[in-house]
């Protein structure tokens, strides 16, 4: 007959075996989320991002059945915050969520520092919002399948043509379908050891005239101090982010000229907010103008786009 003792005591060290296997790594990321290191924190996010994104995968499967598609991007995006922020050990603090509004259709532009602004940008993301991304993104497995399902709008950048017939496509479905872009409009990763910011592409803008729905600009606070990727610098920690007011662009003519003029504007905006909300000051720069002179409110934007068309 079989020992029925070591029977039971070998079922209790194989349910122990599995039970360690799955309090390990939470108890491990517990520990290393405040303590871990560079390459810890580097590659907890992506695992977390690779996590989502197979999430995402199977949530443009679904959620469009039950009527929630509105929902994709904005609860990977959720998850991606905080599941990434757990294990990261990164938090942020929102200012100005209350023009964050999801039943108005709007174009959203943030500054771009690094890749980890994934992260707090996925911490603020509205509903019924989408994504305009380089179309290289399209081929990264996980990423890019989500990506594609969610109705991203890939831009060739090395396609002038292709990536205006891209724009004036966004520029029809947010009006007709009633939905939102999130865009960096520097295009690439500006400066992350400095409180400034490349200058703006008029992608976004011209989106957003062509649309007529508002710019609502979101403004990341530098933080070089916790994340720098050339100095294998990860540290855990908060970073603020605020929401500007709604720039009206309902007013404002397809002009190059005018669109240069919303552009600019906008970027002098999110500079002077950049040097508010950041914790190092403004390095002297002598192409922008001091910072008293920046502060530029939505209402003046749109009156001064205004009367720029009214003295054509």
């Amino acid at each position: 007959m079989p020992d029925i003792t070591k029977t039971t005591r070998s079922t209790a060290l194989t349910r122990l075996h599995w039970a360690a296997w799955a309090v390990f790594p939470v108890a491990l990321s517990a520990v290393l989320r405040k303590r871990g290191g560079f390459y810890y924190r580097q590659t907890a996010q992506l695992v977390a991002m690779a996590f989502c994104a197979l999430y995402g995968v199977l949530a443009s499967l679904t959620l469009p059945i039950i009527g929630k598609a509105h929902l994709i991007n904005w609860s990977v995006a959720r998850l991606y915050y905080h599941t990434a922020g757990y294990l990261t050990g990164l938090t942020a603090t929102i200012e100005g969520k209350e023009h964050l509004n999801p039943k108005r259709s709007a174009v959203y532009v943030a500054n771009h520092q690094t890749n980890m602004d994934v992260l707090f940008m996925a911490s603020v993301f509205p509903k019924a919002t989408s994504v305009v991304a380089k179309k290289a993104l399209k081929y990264y497995p996980f990423l890019g399948w989500f990506m594609t399902l969610s109705k991203a709008i890939f831009l060739d950048r090395k396609n002038r043509e292709s990536a205006i017939k891209e724009a004036k496509q966004a520029a029809q479905d947010i009006h007709k379908k009633k939905t939102s872009v999130w865009l960096f409009p520097e295009g690439t990763r500006g400066f992350a050891d400095k409180l400034d910011l490349l200058p703006f592409k008029k992608g976004a803008f011209y989106m957003a005239v062509q649309a007529r729905v508002p710019i609502v600009p979101i403004v990341i606070a530098n933080y070089n101090h916790l994340y720098d990727a050339k100095a294998k610098r990860f540290n855990p920690g908060n970073v603020k982010i605020k929401v500007l007011p709604p720039v009206d662009t309902t007013e404002i003519d397809e002009s190059s000229e005018s669109i240069d003029k919303l552009a600019n504007n906008v970027r002098q905006m999110m500079l002077t907010t950049l040097n508010d909300i950041s914790t190092t000051p403004l390095p002297n720069n002598n192409n922008s103008p001091p910072a008293s002179q920046l502060h530029i409110t939505a209402s003046t934007s749109s009156s001064s786009s205004s009367l720029d068309k009214k003295t054509q």
